[in-house]
């Protein structure tokens, strides 16, 4: 989706990061919204679209997709933001009509997030336009990042894209890019890309016969992205068009010339190639003016814990599954799945580990209520576990299973979610620590850390001595 290229374009600014090191250093640590948590938008058209291009043996693989993916989020300390696409979106797509009516995933999806405590709306028009304002006007709310591969955000406005690279448990990674760095390093503005959609092809216009991305880059670092906006600007339609007889006569002119130097070389036949009515004053419009969400859109901006419940007869409902237990991944839970459930029983380990950016992260044995998965069971419906082998599946899982539950969670957490000060710990407070040599933190440990122990908690503010 987007313009071809563009992503090869920008390697340039692309900084790899991890998902986990963002959302604690710049959420948590750095906090620079003023909230306990680091708010990303994602468009989740591309996501049921992406899921649809799966297959599988159960009831639903493309739900079930999408529920992976959810599940593996929902262990990010983010506020996830997931945004619809509107009846008001444009009709034509790449040349193709679009449907008027909902993706046929979107019910089923947005039960799904609502179960995840993730928000979601439904902007009018097109979800990527609204997620390009939220970073950019915050309207209808500020977000820190979208979290998208549609290269078309920065053509809307955006100011921070994140690319997943990997989506591995062990190794969930993006890509960062930011519009500052597009006009730093590349020279860019959003004027400038918007011609290179218009010239290149993008969603909504096929662009210029014989016009790559190459070419498009070259003619808007020439300058001529941004006469075009400047001398539109404030005129009407009338005035727009006697304008654009002259601008289609330096952009001409530069391909036949190469006056600016921009271009690889002169060309004349793709001169001669634009068309009169180029650029559609229409697409621009679509691309300068979009159709976003209201200031007065309602959303929590909450950092919400999962809906076992709802999860549960979700889960029953598309998957055939009558454990509620499977429902979520609760032998690996996340910082998020502790803070209404559970408290800290103790601390065993601690680690700074490549999967988090080497982020101080802490080993937590949680106290996880039964009540919170017996109560969720009593939510299915029991038509798919008719001998009720669910209850004794999730009894024999609580007695066995439960106590075995360990928990890695950055120290930065620590003190907001678990409602404990990890500062004063000691390793003699868990016999664990010292059974398995892996306490660190103190001078008085009775188990001596080893060169290893002391390289793997390396980067971390709880260095070993």
């Amino acid at each position: 989706m987007g313009v071809p290229g563009v992503w090869t374009l920008l390697k340039i600014i692309e900084q790899k990061i991890s998902l986990h090191n963002l959302a604690v250093s710049t959420g948590f640590i750095g906090n620079a919204t003023g909230k306990r948590a680091f708010r990303v938008g994602l468009d989740a058209s591309s996501w049921m679209c992406r899921a649809c291009a799966l297959h599988g043996n159960t009831e639903s693989p493309q739900l079930v997709a999408l529920f992976g993916r959810c599940a593996r989020l929902f262990a990010l300390p983010f506020i996830p933001i997931f945004v619809f696409d509107g009846p008001l979106r444009p009709s034509m797509k790449r040349g193709k009509i679009v449907k008027g009516n909902d993706h046929w995933l979107t019910k089923s999806f947005q039960s799904m997030l609502e179960g995840f405590g993730f928000d979601w709306i439904t902007a009018p028009g097109e979800a990527e336009a609204t997620l390009s304002a939220m970073t950019s006007s915050g309207i209808p709310c500020r977000i820190d990042a979208i979290l998208t591969d549609d290269s078309d955000a920065f053509v809307f406005g955006a100011e921070i894209v994140l690319r997943i690279r990997s989506e591995d448990n062990d190794n969930y990674s993006a890509s960062r890019y930011s519009a500052f760095d597009i006009t730093q390093q590349l020279g860019l503005t959003r004027y400038d890309l918007i011609l290179i959609a218009l010239l290149a092809g993008g969603d909504y216009s096929d662009g210029v016969d014989g016009c790559g991305i190459t070419t498009a880059v070259g003619l808007a670092q020439a300058g001529l992205g941004q006469q075009l906006f400047q001398g539109l600007n404030g005129l009407s339609y009338t005035d727009s068009a006697v304008f654009l007889d002259q601008w289609r006569l330096s952009l001409r002119s530069e391909l036949r010339t190469n006056a600016s130097g921009k271009l690889q070389h002169r060309y004349p036949a793709l001169a001669a190639k634009i068309p009169d009515n180029f650029p559609p004053l229409d697409i621009i419009n679509l691309y300068l003016h979009p159709i976003i969400a209201e200031r007065d859109t309602p959303i929590s901006l909450a950092l919400n814990s999962a809906k076992l419940d709802i999860l549960a007869r979700f889960a029953e409902a598309h998957f055939g599954w009558g454990l509620v237990y499977a429902a979520l991944a609760v032998d690996n839970p996340s910082p998020s799945s502790l803070t209404l459930s559970s408290t800290v029983g103790a601390i065993v380990g601690n680690r700074a580990h490549k999967s988090t950016g080497f982020l101080a992260e802490l080993r937590l044995v949680p106290e996880i209520s039964p009540v919170v998965l017996t109560s969720a069971l009593g939510a299915i419906h029991g038509e798919r576990d008719p001998a009720g082998g669910a209850e004794a599946a999730v009894a024999d899982w609580i007695k066995t299973r439960l106590p075995k539950i360990r928990a890695w969670v950055e120290s930065a957490h620590c003190g907001s979610y678990c409602g404990f000060k990890y500062a004063g710990w000691a390793c003699q407070v868990h016999p664990e620590a010292q059974k398995s040599r892996m306490c660190m933190f103190h001078t008085g440990c009775r188990t001596a850390p080893t060169s290893r122990m002391r390289e793997e908690c390396r980067g971390s503010e709880l260095w070993c001595t």
